[in-house]
């Protein structure tokens, strides 16, 4: 049974993930038009932008920022104690635009914590975070505040946009290009029709402020506080919607160290939040959030199966006993349903890229290769670690560094 759990595992998901993205996309994306929604009101917005030693990149995202296409907003550049020249590059945009405001954090607390300090300096009802060297789309805001103004709004407590990748000069920087579609995408699009997700985009996202301060603000103590803040969220009954044509372009790693390093914190951070929200299985009320946790759960223990089936593998072809045709049936199947999970992906999102954004799927072809190994490690190695720093009770403030932003950046 292990090796068929191994091989077609990935294959059910998939199916149920292109399943759930094609119904998201005839109910909501089918008949949308490039004409901006009509809002019923226009409140205010604080758009908190956390930095950490990002002069390099801070000025061109502030920029962007200064042209969004909607009539009431500030912006908040939340300095976590950078040690650059960060805080110069904000009061020259301050000086330029007296929408732009800065708070200053003399001690170095990690990004949710500069996120909770600007909670409490802004003055919009509706937060949207953004990092500090990502470009937003000048309609980016305008889309995602319609999700609280609009009819059936009154319980979005938080919508996620929809990153892109900025650089796509090397195959790393391609192939990401390709996850960013055929899984991130699809998923987010799957797990909206399920009703629950289970992260929104730590690039870009909108948050009802009143949401925030009722599930008692960003947990400065985890690692991925995109994912904490998430669940706290939903288990207070909040819900999250993602819009697809809020755009914000993001850098990627496009070394094997970087991008060692961030799947190492996305695996940790997310094994963090389901030891922190295990109790969801012991309330009715949070029934809709047990698919979700069903699915992480199972895919860590597929990362760990997966190894030990690669390990038996080769123990079986050192004694000349591997099960060849089970292995060609598998992974011709998984390969196949890998391509048509990407194509399907790429359909659905090309009408918000360039129009030769369908020549990615060449790319397609290293997904597996490229990622599933790098993924079945990165979880085995986080989890225990994870396991380790929530059980041991002692959680300092999740700090981070200048992530690796490419070769051609």
């Amino acid at each position: 049974m292990l090796f068929p759990f191994v091989f077609f595992y990935p294959f059910v998901m998939s199916v149920v993930w292109m399943m759930g993205a094609t119904l998201f996309f005839w109910r909501r994306e089918r008949h949308a038009t490039d004409t901006l929604p009509t809002l019923r009101m226009t409140p205010m917005v604080s758009i908190l932008v956390p930095c950490y030693n990002e002069a390099a990149m801070l000025e061109e995202t502030l920029s962007a920022l200064r042209v969004i296409d909607y009539p009431n907003y500030e912006v908040l550049v939340l300095n976590d104690a950078s040690t650059d020249h960060t805080v110069d590059v904000a009061y020259a945009a301050m000086a330029s635009d007296k929408r732009i405001r800065m708070v200053n954090i003399p001690v170095r607390c990690g990004k949710a914590h500069a996120l909770n300090a600007g909670v409490f300096a802004s003055r919009g009802e509706i937060l949207v975070t953004i990092d500090a060297d990502a470009v937003i789309h000048p309609d980016a805001v305008r889309y995602m505040v319609a999700h609280f103004v609009n009819a059936g709004g009154e319980r979005v407590g938080a919508v996620t946009g929809s990153p892109r990748v900025r650089n796509r000069a090397t195959l790393l920087g391609k192939v990401q290009v390709v996850e960013y579609g055929s899984i991130i995408g699809l998923i987010k699009r799957a797990q909206r029709i399920l009703g629950k997700l289970m992260t929104v985009s730590g690039v870009i996202a909108a948050f009802r402020k009143r949401a925030i301060l009722d599930c008692g603000f960003w947990d400065e103590d985890m690692i991925t506080d995109d994912i904490a803040i998430s669940w706290k969220l939903q288990r207070q009954a909040w819900d999250i919607r993602y819009e697809p044509r809020a755009l914000c372009w993001m850098w990627v790693p496009e070394t094997l160290r970087g991008l060692w390093r961030q799947r190492m914190r996305w695996a940790q951070g997310g094994v963090e939040v389901l030891i922190q929200n295990i109790s969801v299985w012991q309330r009715w009320s949070q029934r809709r959030l047990i698919p979700i946790y069903l699915e992480e759960t199972v895919s860590i223990l597929w990362s760990y199966l997966w190894l030990i089936s690669f390990v038996l593998l080769i123990i079986q072809a050192l004694h000349g006993k591997v099960p060849w045709n089970m292995v060609r049936t598998g992974g011709t199947c998984l390969g196949l349903m890998s391509l048509c999970q990407s194509i399907a992906a790429l359909l659905l999102e090309r009408k918000y890229e360039p129009p030769r954004f369908m020549a990615y799927y060449f790319y397609a072809i290293w997904y597996p290769a490229l990622y599933w190994v790098i993924g079945a490690f990165v979880v085995a190695l986080a989890t225990p670690r994870a396991l380790w720093r929530m059980l041991r009770g002692k959680r300092t403030y999740a700090t981070w560094h200048s992530p690796d932003r490419g070769m051609s950046s």
